[in-house]
């Protein structure tokens, strides 16, 4: 009934009201075509910014033998606390920890404010906890997690997590990547049944892997939002003993 009002209305105004109408739609289509094209700028400036931002911060890796981490990449933030680098995606940037998780959901690596966040490992992990988990956004351009959803490929069945601690790299093995409703449970950083918790994780999975779990004394995992952030994609690696 309303549209039938609203055509009516139309049908029946003069040429002054039309011209009034026609300008009033121009002015709207001017101002979403700036917002959009500012949108577009802050888009490609933060992606840009970004890759700066990780090729200044890969100097300080020492590519020998091992691969290491120079203590001085904390001139650039002190809240470095490693590196992160997963096979067969885009994945490879150094990574922080501060007292909550919400700072660098909209900060990067050099504290500025950007939409595109850094990678950041959960405020409350220890390094010995039997589960580091590791968030980022899952960014539409490839960056941070945004290239997990490489990993979903049904040929891809063999992976590995590498985090790089000052002069010690720690291998994980990947067991599982999964989507899971926000609610599900697997940001425990210890359990009483560490085994049958990664069981439940490994049969979770999209994807077969064949690596064995049962001698693996610590998992990393990688959390990062899915559908519009109602839902997750959680990937598990189990470190090599």
């Amino acid at each position: 009934m309303f549209f039938l009002i609203l055509i009516y209305d139309i049908l029946n105004i003069d040429d002054r009201e039309v011209s009034m109408y026609i300008k009033i739609i121009k002015i709207i289509l001017i101002v979403i075509m700036i917002v959009s094209l500012f949108s577009i700028f802050i888009w490609v400036f933060e992606n840009n910014n970004t890759k700066e931002i990780v090729v200044h911060a890969k100097k300080y890796i020492n590519n020998g033998n091992r691969i290491t981490l120079n203590s001085e990449i904390k001139t650039i933030n002190e809240d470095i606390i490693g590196w992160l680098i997963v096979d067969n995606t885009k994945i490879d940037y150094p990574i922080v920890q501060t007292s909550n998780n919400e700072y660098y959901l909209n900060h990067n690596l050099n504290r500025d404010y950007s939409s595109t966040g850094w990678i950041f490992m959960d405020s409350d992990n220890k390094l010995d906890d039997q589960n580091l988990i590791i968030y980022g956004h899952h960014r539409r351009d490839g960056s941070m997690f945004g290239s997990v959803d490489n990993l979903l490929n049904k040929n891809t069945k063999t992976g590995t997590i590498k985090l790089i601690i000052k002069s010690n790299t720690y291998i994980y093995n990947i067991f599982s990547i999964y989507k899971s409703e926000k609610n599900y449970n697997y940001r425990d950083k210890n359990y009483s049944n560490f085994n049958k918790k990664i069981q439940e994780f490994k049969e979770h999975s999209l994807i077969n892997y064949k690596v064995d779990i049962t001698k693996g004394k610590q998992i990393i995992t990688l959390s990062t939002c899915d559908n519009d952030n109602k839902n997750r994609i959680v990937v598990h690696g189990i470190k090599n003993s």
